[in-house]
Order: C-alpha cells, then structure tokens, then sequence
C-alpha cells in the first residue's frame, strides 16, 4: 500500500486519486487526499467515485 501510494503522491495535478483493493473494505481518505476503497464497491456503486 505504501508503495502504491508514493506514486501518486509524485502526481502533480488536480486529479482524484483513488487505490483500488481487492480486500472488501471501506471507503477511507487520507491525510494526503488519496482515497482508498475496495474494488466490489468501486464496481457495484455507481457513485463511488463521489466519496
């Protein structure tokens, strides 16, 4: 997780930026602003990417 995180903190831009798991978990944000959720819930709500 760390690793997939430092990666888009390298990111400079405006874009959300969203890990995606295959662990079911919960939709969770970050001090940086990275979003963190399960990919079950990215792909069965059609408004995830409004978290």
């Amino acid at each position: 997780m760390i690793q997939e995180k430092r990666s888009l903190l390298h990111i400079n831009d405006s874009f959300k930026k969203i890990l995606l798991s295959m662990d079911h978990q919960n939709v969770r944000h970050d001090e940086n602003g990275i979003v963190t959720m399960g990919l079950m819930h990215f792909l069965s709500d059609k408004n995830s990417l409004e978290a």
